[in-house]
């Protein structure tokens, strides 16, 4: 996913820090120089999980996040979980939407 992003311009970056305990990675996802998209993931060695991410509502359903997620999971070697579960106090209604998909190509499957 993350090579078609980049056939359709999009120009995708990372870094990767770590301490003691965690590994973590930020994603940004640029086109034609302005930021469309950014996440933040960390593996605390247990699981992986999202912090936040962020896609820029006119760039939103282009598969930038779920690339952003796949991308994430090569990084870590794991399927990311979701951490804030369906809580609306943590979590947009979109985001729980994006969770909810049975057939999504990144984390758990769901039951």
């Amino acid at each position: 996913m993350r090579e078609k992003l980049r056939e359709m311009g999009y120009v995708v970056s990372h870094s990767i820090h770590r301490d003691r305990f965690l590994k973590n990675l930020d994603v940004c996802v640029r086109f034609k120089g302005a930021i469309v998209a950014e996440a933040c993931f960390t593996d605390d060695g247990d699981s992986a999980y999202c912090h936040h991410v962020k896609v820029e509502p006119e760039f939103r359903r282009r598969g930038i996040a779920t690339a952003m997620y796949q991308y994430a999971e090569s990084v870590f070697l794991k399927k990311l979980e979701n951490h804030w579960h369906d809580d609306p106090e943590t979590q947009s209604p979109e985001a729980m939407a994006f969770w909810a998909q049975p057939h999504r190509p990144f984390g758990p499957p769901s039951e």
